[in-house]
């Protein structure tokens, strides 16, 4: 009886670890890359996704700085995603506070092209805008 179980318990084995590498290859972290703007003596980095491809789940933060490097905190972020090559609804997430000066959101791009993110920041009373453009590819 034990001899029949035996070949079954290697199988489930084999099947466990490949199921956990997909897993943990589909969990592994996206590269990003930093882009800056400097707007208004504030500096606004954005980290986003290096190759984003359409219809994927991606993390995006904000850092704003002074021009001593310091955190800058907002009273509201948002982050503006279009296409500016053509009309499209509104997309304009609220980003959550992530720490001091730090902000973020997730979304997914709708489709492929060239795209424009602008984080809007309201600091102070003022609206402070940074655009950042890339594109994203074909799922």
């Amino acid at each position: 009886m034990f001899e029949k179980a035996a070949p079954r318990r290697a199988l489930l084995r084999i099947l466990l670890l490949m199921i956990a590498g997909v897993a943990a290859s589909a969990c592994s972290a996206t590269p990003t890359i930093v882009e800056e703007r400097i707007v208004d003596g504030l500096t606004i980095a954005l980290e986003r996704p290096a190759q984003p491809v359409a219809l994927r789940d991606y993390s995006f933060t904000a850092t704003i700085t002074d021009a001593a490097d310091q955190p800058v905190d907002a009273t509201l972020v948002y982050f503006d995603f279009t296409m500016p090559q053509m009309e499209m609804g509104v997309h304009q997430p609220i980003a959550d506070r992530i720490g001091p000066g730090k902000y973020g959101v997730r979304t997914i791009y709708s489709m492929e092209g060239d795209w424009r993110i602008t984080v809007v920041a309201t600091i102070d009373g003022r609206e402070v805008r940074a655009w950042f453009d890339h594109p994203v590819l074909p799922p």
